[in-house]
C-alpha cells in the first residue's frame, strides 16, 4: 500500500519531518524541493509505503516484542 504526500513549509523543517515520519514509512521518489507559490516556503511530493502492509505476520515498528 502507498500514499502520494505533499510536504509544505521551511526546508529546514521539512527534512526533520521527512526523517520523523521514515521511522514509519519507507518513502520513494526523488524528494526534489519545488518554490512554493505565493507563499514562502517549498514543497516536496513523496510516496510513502507502509513497510507491513499485506503482511500481518511482520512485526511493525514501535508494536514491540510479539
Amino acid at each position: 500500500m502507498t500514499v502520494e504526500l505533499r510536504v509544505s513549509g521551511d526546508p529546514e523543517e521539512i527534512d526533520i519531518m521527512i526523517k520523523v515520519l521514515g521511522v514509519v514509512f519507507d518513502f520513494t521518489g526523488t524528494g526534489q524541493v519545488f518554490p512554493n507559490f505565493g507563499r514562502p516556503g517549498v514543497r516536496v511530493y513523496l510516496t510513502a509505503r507502509i513497510p507491513w502492509a499485506g503482511d500481518p505476520d511482520r512485526p511493525r515498528r514501535g508494536d514491540g516484542p510479539r
